[in-house]
């Protein structure tokens, strides 16, 4: 059987129709990958706000063991959360990381307010957290 030239028209796909569709995969492609590299700026900036929180967390368990309002205030935190465990937290693990312990309401106040704050830089922008609580003698 021979084949006219109705036919051969119709087995495949033009031209036209093969860089429609290629186009529509490299645009469905880069969606993807910026959506990718997204999730991934996003897990680095999750994981660095969870080691300062837990920074933190380590210098307020250590103020709350010490319990005594004279021996929190006249402690030097932020080189004791730089310095490596048993004499310190260890807590230097990001980029520019610094602790600071602030007294708001006074070093001798009664319940002892204290302001723990995390810094560190993230690709070179500043970020921080702050940790905030009461302390009364028990």
């Amino acid at each position: 059987m021979l084949m006219t030239d109705k036919d051969t028209k119709k087995l495949g796909f033009t031209l036209l129709e093969l860089m429609i569709g290629t186009a529509v995969l490299i645009i469905a492609l880069v969606g993807l990958i910026s959506a990718y590299i997204g999730c991934f700026a996003l897990n680095e900036s999750a994981r660095n706000l969870t080691i300062a929180v837990n920074d933190a967390q380590c210098v307020m368990e250590e103020i709350r063991d010490m319990n005594i309002p004279l021996n929190i205030t006249s402690q030097d935190w932020p080189a004791w959360a730089i310095a490596d465990p048993p004499g310190g937290g260890g807590c230097n693990k990001l980029d520019n990381e610094t602790v600071t312990v602030t007294y708001p309401s006074g070093a001798i106040a009664e319940p002892l307010e204290i302001l723990i704050t995390v810094n560190w830089t993230e690709k070179n922008r500043p970020r921080s957290t702050q940790l905030a609580t009461l302390l009364s003698e028990r």
